[in-house]
């Protein structure tokens, strides 16, 4: 009996089309969802933007050329980096109300300076009338300031940084080897008193710049003393964050 011939099996040489398609497919659906996103309406996340930061008092996109750190020393405006860029938030509205009423009163020195650094507050401690040169112990007098003014900062929602700052005459005594140890002992001896003062220590800090964040000149006298200083920087706490 004569047996069947086989025939060859036909091979699909055309297979690679179907993964080929399903690759087009996916890379179409990508695109489409990349050119969703990029039509997002810019006007409402701007105004969106804006109400956050206002109600915040962060300035959550600052300008060009602006740092986001509140320590940064990028330009606040054009040729003034103490300028007022946007409104203070209600809490620091409020303490600034109440500072400038305790100087006028005179239960704060007249050389302690209030000043609106974009969204912040800063009260400016000149170190003439509040430490003695080359040292970090405020003054009998200083300490009452300070404790009037921790009166003041308790109460409220906000939150402290301590800046020390010198000139850029070069220190070096026995006890402070470079004007960054001197700066960093007068924030810490500031932030000292606060915390004594009853200021929650968990909403304080320090920081020491020595003289590299100048607010004048360091080429003249009046330059000089202006830079020798102690900011205390206050800002609104942030909100927590709404738990899911």
């Amino acid at each position: 009996m004569a047996r069947k011939k086989k025939h060859p099996e036909h091979v699909n040489h055309e297979r690679w089309l179907i993964s080929y398609a399903d690759f087009i497919t996916l890379l179409f659906a990508f695109f489409v969802v990349m050119f969703a996103v990029s039509k997002t309406d810019s006007a409402k996340v701007g105004r969106f933007t804006e109400s956050f930061s206002k109600a915040i008092g962060i300035d959550t996109f600052p300008e060009s050329g602006a740092g986001l750190l509140p320590s940064g020393t990028a330009p606040l405006a054009k040729g003034d980096p103490e300028a007022q860029t946007m409104d203070l938030a209600p809490e620091l509205a409020s303490l600034k109300g109440e500072l400038d009423s305790l100087r006028e009163k005179n239960e704060l020195p007249s050389g302690l300076l209030i000043l609106q650094r974009r969204n912040e507050l800063v009260i400016r401690l000149s170190d003439g009338l509040f430490f003695a040169p080359g040292d970090d112990a405020l003054s009998e007098s200083s300490v009452k300031a300070m404790k009037k003014l921790a009166g003041e900062l308790e109460v409220r929602k906000v939150d402290v940084r301590v800046e020390g700052h010198t000139d850029d005459r070069p220190i070096h005594t026995p006890r402070f080897r470079s004007n960054w140890e001197l700066s960093t002992a007068r924030a810490t001896s500031v932030v000292s008193v606060l915390a004594e003062a009853k200021v929650a220590p968990t909403r304080l800090s320090a920081a020491g710049y020595g003289e590299f964040h100048p607010v004048g000149p360091n080429t003249t006298d009046d330059g000089r003393r202006m830079n020798r200083r102690v900011d205390i920087v206050v800002s609104v706490v942030p909100p927590a964050p709404v738990k899911k």
